[in-house]
């Protein structure tokens, strides 16, 4: 049995028997468990043998398979990783003499035969050699490194490739102390020039070689991959690769010829212009970059590509670098000049802007996604956007953008599939909006003709009459986006300080009037067109009465037409949609341009709706409700308010008529007779009754008046007119919400299952289904539409007519009654909403003056949902321990837990939001610098001893809960609340000390793990800590001293750093880090990862006054580390 094999000890193991373990991990023919018990041998082996250099050179012998050498290599990285600062200098002298012998003398294959397996553990392995020993105990290691490349061997290019990762590591490498970093700086910046040479000539080898060798060949890739790593470390200095002194870049701009060495060329390239650099740099940069010679060859280069029929993944990257390279010339270097006042050529900034309009051009769109963001930043940049050559560009810009501003239906050459497709087109699109943006306020005729040309070719398409145009086909996806095009374009035309001619918007806007189609869909987005035209109104308002014609036209639509395959139910979704948007567009044309309802306009608008109501019932509550708050916003213009009153009165008493019902108060007062009220019954749960439909509609009506009907007196008119229906309204209310809480099933247990989440809707909830597979509404969504409805009275209310409803003595006890009473056992979705559209509303909107009203329903509030929430997170967190033991099983977690957990996180974040009311601080608008105040209503809920408790505690409470973006908000609070607390000057006691305390810890030992939480979480235990350690400092030591594995000394060294003046903040976090240190979990980045340590060597010294060297005796090898390391080092003084 292998199993039983591989778990035995490995003393006395010979090199076969670990031979056959990495067989065994590599052999289809394994199990898991095989491959499971062996790779744990290979891996204890490694830790444990006492003689892996050797072991490992015997593996890594050419004559074995590539996995077998490069574990023997592995092991060999081991030893230098965790063993290195163990083993003495002769040691270590004898491994890598060893090491480079073994490579250069048959220890690998020839170049273009070796594995890229053992190419790479090789390099990797000379890294971590140069990050211990090199310059100081490797001082030959440069003339090895060119001997080795002058001949294109294995070991040149694994010894290039060495350096390049060196010089990342030195940047990247946290294992580096900064001694040591500064050392291998140093050494790097000291041979830079002779690496750049050495790197020079191989690479003018392979210009001079146009029938070059593969070991050439991957030797220069291995050369440019260390110039790419070199030139994208902020500490190498690039210009030195551009200067008139240095030939590198003009070898690399020939190597793009090279179809194998292309790539690599690019890159560094890329690197190079994307470093910031000083304005001298940047012009020199931009001249060599620009000269006729480099864009002579870039366009003959991308010309012969995109004349090429096969397009492959290396094509399309070497195409997307070489954008990206130009890219960064233009957002980097040609900006550095402007910003600098330097003088920018002109002929070959043209000759720029062209190259970069083709790349744009182009049919590929990972490259137009690149160059969109040097147009938005061209375009958004002060000094260029009066540049004449940029304006001449512009109109083509919005040309193309134009073209390619719809969605693509067809799979595209560059992108792997369908997903990748959209989401680079999302990221695209937003680019391309911000983009019109721009190009509308500088050039907004020419943008609005693009517009105008689109609408022709969109208005002339054909639409199917046989078939509806859903999503993915030609008609609906050019209309959806034509409407979004035309919406921007003429939002930023409108802001240019260049006039438009408003004549052709005129005769564009009538054409798009007289459109007119079946199609729900695109009928959908041709509103939306529409839409996009209304801002026009502001210089010439002749349409108006045409548009509300069309408007209304499209509300009295009904489903006449069927289509294959499209239900009736589902064709009067599409319908109600249409209606919605339309009714939608209608409210924010009254709304958002008041001047142009006149009292002509208000009048055929009313007869419009007169119309419209002998055509369409009063119970589609959605467009109604829009439509009603457009012609109540409209009435606004009527300068008499007792004839809008009477008007409005008028209006809403036939949507009303339900509340007029007689004894409704009286058949609310118990959930049995409401039943009856709306006809709800065992046997009647599958439509939606008229009683149902009409308290949908008094409620949106209601809320419609407290919206927008905005004359203002004392009390508001609004107010008057609502006020009488409010008591019939809050009365159904509270038997609507009785419909969620789990005591009204024990009476009713035949609504339990109708009203709970069906698995479609906790799919949808969790995001794990977009939307459900039928239309059909279940009992359940109509009953939420139903109470959400409800619910928006008192947002409204509370939002609108504030100042009103709070003298309403009965308010107050009215939320507790109808509302915050059923928090402990309503459903989760329901308390989300709850909190949000009532709760929420009614203590952020009450005047301070009367917020003791508001204390009752705010402390059954706190009560409540801490309590569930508390609760839920506990068994969240027990659930995890389980799941991390032996006993759990995949089976167990479904999706009601999902979903519930879920719940649980929405509604934590809907309690958050609500207590930051109370914990944030408000910014000025006016000062931004000056951090603004407090709530000035939480100093007086601190005082109350019930309200403070409770409130304290579901800060702290909340840190501690499972939801890292609650824990990151809660800490914010609990900070501003222990500011306030010194503010008011109350101390903490003893019990509220040790309780903040241990909430503290258990949120460190929870989210610790996480850098974002871990110092804010630190900085609230300091805060807690410096504010009682000099009244009871035996509370705060004591919690301190509970700590698992805690070490006194530190605690002890913690204090004496709390009270020294001079300790900052960090100072007290990095000690508070060290006491709390053994209750933080690891990092997750950092799981799974053994620790080790690179030790220091004796620094680089330099003589303080070096001596003059006559020029003639100079050596060949110039000044670099050959010279600095002939003599040896001094010891230390």
């Amino acid at each position: 049995d292998l199993t039983l094999l591989y778990t035995i000890k490995f003393e006395g193991m010979s090199t076969q028997f670990i031979i056959d373990a990495i067989n065994c991990i590599h052999s289809p023919q394994s199990n898991t468990s095989q491959r499971n018990a062996a790779y744990n041998t290979c891996e204890t082996f490694k830790s444990k043998c006492e003689n892996l250099p050797r072991i490992g050179l015997e593996l890594a012998v050419p004559s074995n398979s590539a996995v077998v050498r490069h574990f023997g290599y592995q092991l060999l990285e081991h030893y230098v990783k965790f063993n290195w600062s163990q083993a003495n200098d002769s040691d270590k002298q004898e491994f890598k003499t060893m090491l480079i012998n073994r490579m250069m003398d048959g220890g690998t294959l020839n170049l273009p035969d070796e594995s890229n397996l053992i190419r790479n553990i090789l390099s990797s392995l000379v890294t971590e050699l140069l990050k211990r020993d090199w310059p100081q105990q490797w001082l030959d290691f440069l003339t090895i490194v060119g001997r080795s490349v002058e001949r294109n061997t294995t070991t040149g290019e694994i010894l290039l490739n060495s350096m390049a990762r060196l010089v990342e590591d030195i940047e990247l490498d946290t294992k580096l102390t900064p001694a040591r970093r500064s050392d291998l700086l140093r050494s790097v910046g000291l041979c830079k020039g002779q690496l750049v040479e050495l790197v020079t000539c191989k690479l003018q080898e392979a210009v001079d070689n146009p029938t070059h060798s593969s070991a050439l060949l991957m030797t220069c890739t291995a050369a440019l991959n260390f110039l790419s790593a070199a030139s994208s470390m902020t500490w190498f200095h690039v210009r030195s690769l551009y200067e008139k002194t240095s030939h590198v870049c003009t070898l690399l701009f020939l190597l793009l010829r090279n179809t194998k060495l292309r790539q690599s060329a690019a890159d560094v390239l890329y690197n190079i212009a994307a470093r910031k650099t000083t304005p001298s740099d940047n012009a020199e940069f931009t001249t060599f970059m620009l000269q006729d010679d480099a864009l002579k060859m870039v366009f003959e280069i991308c010309s012969d590509i995109c004349a090429s029929s096969s397009l492959n993944d290396d094509i399309v990257l070497f195409l997307r670098t070489l954008c990206r390279t130009y890219t960064e010339v233009g957002e980097n270097h040609i900006s550095g000049i402007l910003r600098n006042d330097l003088p920018l050529p002109k002929e070959p900034f043209q000759k720029y802007l062209q190259l970069m309009l083709i790349f744009y051009q182009n049919e590929l769109i990972s490259i137009r996604s690149v160059v969109i963001d040097l147009w938005v930043h061209f375009l958004n940049f002060d000094a260029l956007i009066t540049n004449e050559d940029l304006l001449m560009v512009v109109p083509h810009i919005v040309q193309t953008t134009c073209k390619y501003f719809a969605r693509p239906l067809e799979p595209a050459a560059d992108v792997l599939d369908n997903f990748e497709l959209l989401g680079i087109y999302n990221k695209l699109l937003s680019k391309m909006i911000s983009l019109m943006n721009m190009c509308g306020k500088l050039c907004p005729n020419k943008s609005l003709d693009v517009v105008f040309e689109w609408q022709r070719r969109v208005l002339g398409m054909p639409i199917p009459a046989n078939r509806l145009c859903q999503d993915g086909t030609e008609p609906f996806n050019q209309w959806k986006f034509f409407s979004i095009f035309t919406e921007k374009t003429i939002t930023a035309c409108l802001k240019s300080k260049t006039p438009i001619n408003i004549e052709p918007v005129q005769q564009s806007l009538r054409l798009l009037l007289e459109f007119d189609c079946s199609d729900p869909l695109v009928s959908y987005f041709h509103v939306s067109s529409i839409n996009g035209y209304v801002p026009t109104f502001k210089l010439c308002d002749n349409l108006t009465i045409p548009i509300l014609e069309k408007l209304f036209y499209l509300l009295g639509r009904k489903t006449e037409n069927c289509y294959p395959g499209i239900t009736p139910v589902h064709m009067e979704a599409l319908v109600n949609d249409l209606h919605r948007h339309t009714s939608s567009l209608l409210l924010r044309f009254v709304t958002n341009y008041p001047s142009v309802i006149t009292w002509e306009v208000f009048q055929a608008m009313q007869s419009l709706y007169d119309t419209l109501l002998t055509r369409i019932d009063n119970h589609r509550y959605g467009s109604m409700l829009l439509i009603l708050e457009a012609l109540i916003s409209g009435s606004n213009n009527i300068p008499d308010l007792e004839k809008q009153i009477h008007y409005i009165q008028q209006l809403i008493s036939p949507l009303i008529t339900f509340l007029d019902t007689p004894d409704l108060v009286s058949r609310c007062a118990h959930f049995s007779s409401f039943l009856q009220l709306v006809e709800i019954s065992p046997s009647n749960l599958s439509e939606v009754s008229l009683p149902i439909k009409q308290i949908k509609l008094c409620s949106a009506t209601l809320c419609a008046i407290s919206k927008r009907f905005t004359k203002d007196a004392s009390p508001k008119p609004a107010f008057q007119m609502v006020f009488p229906y409010v008591e019939r309204v809050f009365a159904i209310n509270k038997q609507i919400n009785k419909f969620w809480c789990a005591d009204t099933y024990k009476d009713y247990p035949w609504l339990k299952g109708p009203l709970e989440p069906d698995k479609e809707t906790k799919m949808i909830y969790c995001t794990l289904l977009e939307k459900r597979t039928d239309n059909t509404p279940t009992f359940r969504m109509n009953m939420v539409a139903l109470t959400d409805y409800a619910n928006q009275m008192v947002d409204s209310l509370c939002e609108n007519l504030a100042g009103d409803v709070f003298k309403w003595a009965p308010f107050p006890n009215v939320i507790m009654d109808c509302y915050a009473q059923f928090l402990p056992t309503m459903q989760m979705p329901r308390v989300k909403a709850v909190l949000h559209a009532v709760i929420k509303p009614f203590l952020v909107n009450c005047p301070i003056e009367d917020y003791g009203l508001c204390l009752p329903v705010l402390k059954v509030t706190l009560e409540s949902v801490y309590t569930r929430l508390s609760a839920e997170w506990e068994q969240i967190q027990t659930r995890k321990r389980v799941i991390t033991s032996d006993d759990y099983s995949e089976d167990s977690a479904e999706l009601d837990e999902i979903f519930n957990d879920h719940m649980v996180l929405i509604v934590t974040r809907e309690y958050c939001e609500l207590l930051s009311h109370f914990f944030s601080r408000s910014h000025k608008k006016l000062n931004k610098k000056k951090s603004g105040a407090y709530n000035p209503v939480t100093e007086h809920l601190l005082q109350e001893k019930s309200i403070a408790t409770q409130l304290l505690m579901s800060v702290f409470s909340c840190m501690a809960w499972g939801d890292g973006v609650s824990s990151n908000r809660a800490c914010a609070m609990a900070h501003n609340a222990l500011k306030l607390i010194t503010v008011t000057g109350q101390p903490l006691s003893e019990e509220a000390t040790h309780l903040f305390l241990v909430k503290a810890l258990q949120s460190l030992q929870i989210h610790g793990q996480h850098d974002n939480c871990l110092y804010t979480l630190l900085n609230v235990i300091v805060s807690i800590i410096q504010l009682t350690f000099r009244s009871i400092p035996h509370v705060t030591r004591g919690v301190l001293s509970q700590i698992p594995n805690v070490i006194d000394e530190k605690i002890d060294r913690f204090f004496n750093t709390l009270v020294r003046k001079e300790a900052s903040e960090r100072n007290l976090r990095d000690s508070l880090q060290s006491v709390v240190s053994p209750i933080i979990s690891r990092p997750i980045s950092e799981a799974g990862k053994q620790h080790y340590k690179i030790q220091e060597l004796a620094p680089l010294l330099f003589r303080k006054t070096a001596p003059e060297i006559p020029h003639n005796d100079r050596s060949e090898n110039g000044g670099g580390l050959h010279n600095l390391f002939s003599a040896p080092l001094a010891g230390p003084s």
